[in-house]
């Protein structure tokens, strides 16, 4: 019999067992109610493996065997219960961004180290000095039958990483239009530095699940600056990683009903937060007539969908409609788009499982 891990391979090789998957994130909202002593009472004192072996579906965990540094730059952080700031002490000045804890439980960049093209000078300075450096070359072990889908973090892609965390995507794409030659060279510096961490990577796994948590947004992401920015980027990894049999799975949000035909085309294995409405604009059939057959997709039912605030007969008709899709696509993993939010009803995830599984 095939384990969780096993199930989720064959998924990608599009040879997986006639069975819907279930596969949320539950790590954020384990970390949440862990730290606070607010998980359910039945739970209170499980792991995130009890959790989800009560949910009966993986343990989805992410692995991060790398470590950014910058190189001859001080870099400061600060910390408070509700806010970080961390400063770059370059030569040309000090650069500061700011991270406030959002409502969801998940940190939200609220500054940005560039303003303006005064900050520019400083942001070359910053990008230079990155460094990936790797800190472990494998995850932790796991028992086979432990259910854990420990899958390897890359850094962000460098063209969303420089608007999503460098520059801000308002007036960041703004900038960029200004900018242009200088940030693409900024931008080529970013991608030399990210492709050989991923080299490294590559040459370290086999048979492994690669993510790529770049948030995509197909508000801020034309066609057009898909094809000129991140194509031939995904390409670039696709192509490190496939000689050792691992897979590529991006990460979407917000709306990406467009983009998808293009991530698709760009050789990416598979693709998580797919979601309709009110999340996003392609739920799984939609998603599936746009991707074509080769694409591994992750999602179905909306974040708000396992909130009290949402009447739950929202939530159970999005669960049968992604079980009936996923029993006749053998790409297709059934998961709440995005990660499992902190306000998610504990009986609600066990609706789910209860559904998927035929409990």
């Amino acid at each position: 019999m095939m384990n969780f891990k096993e199930i989720l391979l064959a998924q990608f090789n599009g040879q997986a067992p006639n069975r819907p998957l279930f596969m949320p994130d539950l790590s954020l909202w384990f970390e949440w109610h862990s730290k606070r002593g607010t998980l359910p009472e039945a739970h209170r004192k499980s792991s995130l493996v009890d959790i989800a072996s009560a949910l009966n579906c993986p343990t989805w965990t992410v692995h991060t065997p790398w470590q950014l540094e910058y190189d001859g730059i001080e870099v400061t952080r600060e910390k408070s219960e509700t806010q970080r700031v961390i400063k770059y002490h370059t030569k040309s000045k000090a650069l500061s961004e700011i991270w406030s804890l959002g409502p969801d439980g998940d940190w939200w960049q609220t500054e940005y180290p560039v303003k303006d093209e005064d900050d520019l000078d400083a942001a070359e300075e910053i990008v230079k000095a990155m460094q990936y450096r790797l800190k472990s070359s494998k995850p932790s072990e796991a028992d086979s039958n432990s259910g854990i889908i420990d899958v390897i973090k890359l850094p962000i892609t460098p063209y969303s990483d420089m608007l999503h965390t460098l520059l801000g995507w308002s007036d960041g794409l703004m900038l960029m239009m200004a900018e242009e030659d200088r940030l693409m060279e900024l931008l080529g510096v970013m991608e030399e530095k990210r492709n050989e961490l991923i080299q490294n990577l590559a040459a370290g796994f086999s048979h492994s699940i690669f993510l790529a948590p770049d948030n995509l947004d197909g508000q801020f992401i034309s066609p057009a600056s898909f094809r000129k920015h991140l194509e031939s980027s995904y390409q670039k990894i696709c192509e490190m990683l496939h000689p050792s049999d691992n897979y590529l799975l991006v990460h979407i949000g917000g709306i990406s009903k467009h983009l998808l035909p293009l991530l698709a085309g760009s050789g990416i294995d598979g693709l998580a937060g797919i979601s309709g409405p009110p999340q996003s604009d392609a739920a799984l059939p939609e998603a599936r007539k746009a991707t074509g057959p080769d694409i591994t997709l992750w999602g179905g039912i909306p974040q708000d969908y396992v909130m009290p605030m949402v009447d739950i007969s929202l939530l159970i008709e999005s669960v049968e409609a992604a079980k009936a899709f996923a029993a006749t696509d053998n790409r297709a993993i059934i998961g709440i788009a995005d990660h499992v939010p902190v306000d998610a009803e504990f009986s609600r995830l066990k609706e789910i499982s209860n559904r998927i599984n035929g409990c």
